[in-house]
């Protein structure tokens, strides 16, 4: 009937005529839906480096191995890639991705990966501005600003702006020098005129020069990017409802709605009480595990999300995983998720229902799984 650490092992039960037993321990073993013990099998070496961070993804196997480097390797453990040299020796966490791709973070380092090549997670502020000089045109005189955006060009994803000061503009057309290029990407030039906040296209460039002498008229599209950052260097993650989930410490962010690369760190979070150990969620909600307590966060658009506290202890890092409510105890339909919270292993089903599954029988000092 499986493992009891809880009992003293002198009153284990064993029970000849029903043929059930009790474990004080139970290592490299496998227990069938019957009750039968039989050993757990043996495994064969498929290469002779260290593996670590092993993580499933669409297709193909991340892994880190000596050194750090992060690797792709096909389900055979061939046609190995590497993805990212000298990522270093702590714990890699892993999201995929709906459309195939997989986030990475140490918490120092982040990126995406197709298996193949690697992006970062969203595009950076450009480094600087450049500088600017008035030359003839048809732009209005008086003070503008403008601003840059890196976009890349594999899939056309726009970062967030960084904005000059202001300049007085008298002769109606400026040409921008010194700026600042990132490779695979272009520059997006917008312009603020005087008396507005608001910034608009000016035209693009893939080299470190720019110019415009045209009308105000025809700045008409605006910036969408305001506000907008790549993802935190994070730790635990997980994908719901359209975002990617990121912890961070004690903070929970997440990305904008069917935008994986795009974070707004004004809005898009919520802070807890003591650093956050897990990111689950469940068909209804999210169960967010920090080293004091279990939370469930209901409801399916994130700033709604209402906070509810299901238990009051620390949940092991690295412990939940989604798990088919109907197999759980008593069975209940929908997806549910299994932890590690105060010693023992918990369930979590819809609507933040918490079965403390090994209570008095099985209990755990882990720190982290």
């Amino acid at each position: 009937t499986g493992i009891n650490n809880v009992v003293p092992s002198a009153r284990l039960i064993h029970d000849q005529q029903t043929k059930s037993a009790e474990l004080a321990t139970a290592t490299n073993v496998d227990i069938g839906l019957t009750g039968e013990v039989r050993r757990r099998a043996g495994y064969s070496e498929l290469l002779a480096t260290c593996h670590k961070n092993l993580h499933q993804a669409d297709g193909f196997i991340l892994a880190t191995v000596d050194g750090g480097d992060l690797i792709s390797m096909d389900a055979a453990g061939a046609s190995r890639v590497t993805l990212y040299p000298s990522l270093g020796v702590s714990r890699v966490w892993y999201c995929n991705l709906p459309d195939g791709r997989t986030t990475f973070s140490n918490g120092l380092i982040c990126g995406i990966t197709d298996g193949a090549a690697v992006t970062t997670w969203g595009v950076p502020r450009p480094a600087g501005v450049g500088a600017v000089t008035d030359v003839a045109g048809d732009l209005f005189a008086g003070e503008y600003r403008y601003g840059l955006t890196h976009v890349r060009l594999s899939d056309g994803l726009e970062g967030a702006p960084v904005y000059s000061a202001p300049f007085q503009l008298a002769d109606g057309g400026i040409v921008l020098t010194g700026l600042p290029g990132l490779a695979g990407h272009k520059l997006n030039v917008y312009l603020i005129g005087q008396n507005s906040d608001h910034a608009y296209l000016a035209g693009s460039t893939t080299n470190a020069a720019f110019s415009f002498t045209g009308k105000n008229e025809t700045l008409t599209i605006p910036c969408r990017t305001d506000n907008l950052d790549v993802a935190p260097a994070g730790t635990v993650s997980a994908f719901s409802g359209g975002r990617v989930l990121v912890a961070s410490g004690s903070t929970l962010f997440a990305s904008r709605p069917h935008m994986v690369e795009s974070f707004d760190y004004l809005r898009d979070f919520k802070q807890f009480t003591s650093p956050i150990t897990l990111i689950q969620p469940v068909d209804d909600g999210i169960y967010v595990g920090t080293e004091t307590e279990l939370v469930f966060m209901a409801g399916a658009e994130f700033d709604k999300m209402t906070y509810r506290q299901v238990l009051a202890g620390p949940v092991v890092l690295g412990s939940g995983i989604q798990a088919p409510g109907d197999l759980i105890r008593g069975g209940q339909p929908g997806t549910a998720m299994l932890c590690i919270a105060d010693g023992v292993i918990c369930a979590g089903f819809n609507g933040g229902n918490l079965a403390r599954l090994t209570e008095g029988r099985y209990q755990t000092g882990v720190d982290e799984v």
